[in-house]
C-alpha cells in the first residue's frame, strides 16, 4: 500500500481525528522531554493536553479502544489470506529516511502494563494527503503534508483485547520516538504513565520543512565524534583506549577501515595472525612420553593436546596486534564455520582451520567456501572425510546449506523469511536438497602425499582435502535446487577424482549465488559486530554490497572484479560499520545492541586499560592454565555445538528479541563476570612458578594499567566522567552517574591507598553494570 486517504467522513471519532492533525487549530504545547537529533517523533492528539496518540485504525477508521482483531481481513503484502489483525494508523514526523527506505527502516513495539513489550511489524509507510478541518468541521484547502508520515502498525498475535492503554514507540536507525498511548480493547486501563519516555507531542502549529534526506557521510579525517568514534571501535575492534580514540579521530572512519584492510599479518605466508605450529603425533604418548619428569610432560601436553597455545596466541593477538578488525570478523566467522576443539584437539589440527579464517576475512565468501570445504579440520569434524559412495554422510551438506550459507527459510533480500499463503515460513531446501549435496560431497579424505615436514604417525591437516579415487565419489545424476549435473557413470580412479573435484566447484557455485546467501551472511555478520537485532532494511543494504560491490552505500573501487562483484567481504564489513545505523554519538532504541559475550567483555576490558599480557588472561588451576571466557560460558575455540557457543537465533526470556550471547548468561556466569574484573583490578594474573603449574614454561601474568584513573582520585566527578567516555562513550545514565560517584566519595581520602581503591571501585562499579555489559 502506497497511498492513504484520511477517511473525513466517517463519524465524529474519526473526524476529530483529522482534526487533531490539522495545522490550524492546534493548542501550543511543548515537551519537556527532548530526543536526541535525529530521532522520529510521534504525534500525539491536539489538545496539548495529552500523550494519547493521532491514530486509527488503517481499514475502518475506527478509533480507540482498537481490538487485536479486525473484523475485515487486511495486510499489507497479501501473503497471508487468514491475517486479520488490527492495523493501527499513527502518525510521525523528522524521519530521516534514506533515498530508498521505506517500512523496513522502521521497527516498532508496544508495552502494555505488567511489562510485557510486543513487537509490532511496520507494515507500510505514507504521506498521507489530508483534507484540512478545523475543530468545528469546516473543511480548508488541502496542503501537502510533506512533513508528515502515516506509519501503519499490526497489532501482535500474543496481545489480547484486555490490555487497555499501551505505549507504543517506533524506531529508525537505532533512535526512538517518544511513546504514544494507544487504548487496546477497552479504555480506562493499562499502563502507567512514563514521564521519561511518554510526552505531549502535537503536530506543530505551522508546517515544518520537510525532513531533509540523508546522504551518506564520507567519514574523513575529524568528521566522526570521539563519542561515534568510540562507538566503531567497540564494533571493529577488541575494544577502545584513550590513544586509539584521538587517533582514529584524527585520521577518519573511512581512513582507519581501509587501514585495517591492510594491516600487516603475523604469518604472511598464510595471511593470518596465528604461527605455524610445530606438529605433533596423533598419539599423545610418542609426542610426550612417560619418561618425561612431571612438569615437563605436563607442559608438553598442555602445549600439543590442548587448545591452550591457540588461546593464549588469541588473545596476544587481541591485546597487541595491528589487524583488530581482521580478527573481529575472523571470530565472527568462526561462529558461523563452527569447529570445535572437542572433537579436533590437537592445536596443530585446529590452526589451519583458524588461518582460514584469518586469510578470507577481507576475502570472497566464494573463496572462503572453497577452503572451509576441502579445510580437514572441518571435514573431520562434520565427516565429509568419511562420506563415500557406498556409505553417505550427510553432515556435512546439511550444515553448509543451514548454517553457513543460505539458512533454513527462504528469506527476502532485507533477511525477512518469505511467508506462504499462511504465514509460515517457506523452507529454503527439503531433504531430497540435502541428499542430492550429500552424493556431491562424497569421495574426499586427507592428503596423504608424503610430505617431509609431516613426520610418522601425523595426520595430515596442514593441506586440503583431496578426492579418493577408486569408485568413492558417487557416480550418479545429481539435482542442486534445480541446476542438473549429469553425474560421471562408470569413472573409476583419475576419472572419479575428477568428477568429484568438478561437481564440488558446481555445487558451491550453485550454493553461493542462491538468493539467500547476501542476507543470511549479512545479517549474521551485523549481529556479531553491531547489533542483534537490526533493521529489515539494514540488512537489505549491506546484502546489496555483498551482491554486488558496486553497491551499497560504500561501493568498492575498483568494483565488480571477482565473481562480477558478488561475495566481497570487504565490501560487507565496510557497508556494515558505516551504515547509518551502526553510526552516531548514541543510539536509544532499547533492542539495539549486543551483549558482550565473554571473549568480547574480557578484551574490552583489558585493552581500556592497555593490559600487559602474554595472552594467559586467566588464573592458574589443577595443572592447567584456567579458561577465563570458559568460566563465563564461553571455552574458547571449544563450542560444545555447531551452533557454536550459543544459537544465532536465541531470544532473550520473556522477550521476542534476539540476543544469542544471553544463552549463556546466568546468574553463575554474570557473577563470574564480576569475579574477573575483581581478580584484575586487585590482583591480576600473577606469574606462577610453584605448584602444579609450576615449571618454566608458567604464564607470565596479566597486569591492567590504572594510572589514569588513580590520577583522578581528587577530583571523583572527572574520574567518573573520564570513565563515562572512555567506557560508555559519554551515555552513562544521570542515575548510574551518581551511584559511582557516591561509592567513590565513601572512600576517605584520608585512609591508606585512598587513590588506587577510588579507582578500582569507580571502574568495577562501570565495567559490571549492564550499561556496559551490552555494546551499544
Amino acid at each position: 500500500m502506497t497511498e492513504h486517504l484520511f477517511p473525513c467522513a466517517y463519524a465524529r471519532a474519526a473526524r476529530w481525528l483529522c482534526a487533531a492533525v490539522c495545522l490550524s487549530a492546534l493548542a501550543a504545547a511543548a515537551s519537556a522531554q527532548t530526543l536526541p537529533a535525529g530521532s522520529p517523533v510521534l504525534l500525539t492528539e491536539g489538545t496539548g493536553q495529552t500523550t494519547r496518540a493521532v491514530a486509527y485504525e488503517a481499514v475502518t477508521g475506527r478509533a480507540e479502544p482498537f481490538p487485536v482483531v479486525s473484523p475485515v481481513n487486511w495486510n499489507a503484502d497479501k501473503t497471508n489470506t487468514r491475517d486479520q489483525q488490527t492495523r493501527l494508523m499513527l502518525f510521525a514526523m523528522n524521519l530521516g529516511l534514506l533515498a530508498g527506505e521505506g517500512a523496513g527502516a522502521l521497527t516498532a513495539d508496544a508495552q502494555d502494563s505488567t511489562g510485557r513489550v510486543y513487537p509490532l511489524k511496520v507494515e507500510a509507510l505514507s504521506k498521507p494527503p489530508y483534507d484540512i478541518f478545523d475543530l468545528n468541521g469546516k473543511q480548508h484547502v488541502a496542503q501537502p503534508q510533506d512533513w508528515l508520515w502515516a506509519v501503519t502498525l499490526r497489532l501482535d498475535d500474543q496481545m489480547n483485547d484486555t490490555l487497555g492503554d499501551v505505549l507504543i514507540r517506533i524506531s529508525l536507525h537505532g533512535l526512538s520516538s517518544n511513546r504514544v498511548r494507544v487504548a487496546i480493547g477497552q479504555s480506562g486501563a493499562g499502563i502507567a504513565a512514563d514521564p521519561s519516555t511518554e510526552f505531549i507531542s502535537p503536530a506543530p502549529p505551522t508546517p515544518p520543512a520537510p525532513t531533509p534526506t540523508p546522504t551518506p557521510k564520507a567519514y574523513g579525517a575529524g568528521e566522526a565524534s570521539a563519542a561515534d568514534v568510540t562507538r566503531l571501535l567497540e564494533q571493529a575492534t577488541w575494544g577502545p583506549n584513550n590513544a586509539e580514540i584521538a587517533r582514529v579521530q584524527g585520521i577518519g572512519l573511512r581512513a582507519f577501515i581501509d587501514e585495517q584492510f591492510n594491516a600487516p599479518v603475523l604469518n604472511a605466508a598464510k595471511g593470518s595472525d596465528y604461527p605455524d605450529l610445530a606438529t605433533a603425533a596423533d598419539d599423545s604418548n610418542t609426542t610426550c612420553p612417560t619418561s618425561l619428569d612431571t612438569n615437563t610432560r605436563n607442559t608438553c601436553l598442555r602445549d600439543n593436546y590442548t587448545m591452550y597455545p591457540l588461546q593464549a596466541q588469541f588473545f596476544k593477538n587481541a591485546l597487541t596486534r595491528p589487524g583488530q578488525l581482521r580478527q573481529r570478523v575472523a571470530f565472527a566467522l568462526h561462529q558461523m564455520w563452527v569447529v570445535s576443539g572437542r572433537d579436533i584437539p590437537l592445536p596443530w589440527w585446529m590452526n589451519g582451520y583458524l588461518q582460514t579464517l584469518d586469510r578470507n576475512a577481507f576475502g570472497n565468501y566464494r573463496t572462503l567456501l572453497g577452503e572451509m570445504t576441502l579445510n580437514p579440520s572441518m571435514g573431520e569434524y562434520l565427516n565429509m572425510n568419511q562420506s563415500v559412495a557406498t556409505n553417505f554422510n550427510e553432515n556435512y551438506a546439511r550444515e553448509v546449506l543451514q548454517l553457513f550459507s543460505i539458512g533454513v527459510n527462504r528469506l527476502k533480500h532485507d533477511g525477512t523469511p518469505i511467508t506462504d499463503a499462511q504465514g509460515q515460513p517457506v523452507p529454503a531446501y527439503v531433504q531430497a536438497d540435502v541428499d542430492e549435496f550429500t552424493k556431491v560431497f562424497t569421495g574426499w579424505t586427507f592428503n596423504r602425499t608424503p610430505n617431509p615436514a609431516l613426520p610418522a604417525g601425523v595426520t595430515n591437516y596442514r593441506d586440503p582435502m583431496v578426492p579418493r579415487g577408486g569408485t568413492t565419489h558417487e557416480r550418479s545424476a545429481k539435482n542442486l535446487f534445480g541446476t542438473a549435473l549429469t553425474g560421471c557413470p562408470g569413472t573409476n580412479g583419475a576419472a572419479n577424482s575428477a568428477c568429484a573435484q568438478a561437481e564440488l566447484t558446481q555445487a558451491l557455485d550453485v550454493i553461493f549465488n542462491h538468493p539467500n546467501v547476501g542476507p543470511f551472511v549479512s545479517r549474521q555478520l551485523i549481529e556479531h559486530l553491531v547489533t542483534s537485532n537490526p533493521s529489515a532494511a539494514y540488512v537489505a543494504r549491506v546484502a546489496d554490497a555483498f551482491d554486488n560491490d558496486c553497491a551499497g552505500l560504500y561501493p568498492e573501487s575498483p568494483c565488480g572484479v571477482v565473481n562480477n562483484g558478488r561475495g566481497n567481504l570487504k565490501a560487507v564489513v565496510r557497508n556494515i560499520l558505516l551504515d547509518p545505523e551502526a553510526r552516531g554519538d548514541v543510539k536509544t532504541d532499547p533492542a539495539y545492541g549486543k551483549l558482550r559475550e565473554p571473549v568480547q567483555y574480557i578484551n574490552n576490558f583489558l585493552r581500556a586499560f592497555t593490559a600487559t599480557s602474554d595472552g594467559v588472561v586467566a588464573q592458574c588451576t589443577g595443572g592447567n592454565v584456567g579458561d577465563a571466557p570458559n568460566a563465563m560460558g564461553q571455552p574458547l575455540f571449544l563450542p560444545t555445538t555447531v551452533f557454536s557457543y550459543f544459537e544465532p537465533d536465541y531470544q532473550v526470556t520473556g522477550t521476542r528479541l534476539t540476543g544469542p550471547a544471553f544463552q549463556i548468561l546466568t546468574t553463575s556466569t554474570t557473577l563470574r563476570r564480576a569475579n574477573y574484573v575483581n581478580q584484575m583490578l586487585y590482583f591480576g594474573i600473577q606469574p606462577i612458578f610453584s605448584g602444579g603449574c609450576g615449571n618454566n614454561q608458567a604464564p607470565l601474568g596479566t597486569q591492567i594499567q590504572m594510572a589514569p584513573v588513580i590520577n583522578l582520585a581528587d577530583n571523583p566527578s572527572g574520574m567518573v566522567d573520564y570513565l563515562n567516555t572512555l567506557l560508555l562513550h559519554g551515555a552513562m545514565s544521570a542515575g548510574m552517574r551518581q551511584t559511582v560517584l557516591n561509592a567513590v566519595n565513601a572512600i576517605p581520602n584520608t585512609s591508606s591507598d585512598y587513590q588506587r581503591r577510588r579507582a578500582q571501585t569507580a571502574i568495577y562499579l562501570v565495567v559490571t553494570s549492564a550499561q556496559y555489559e551490552v555494546q551499544r
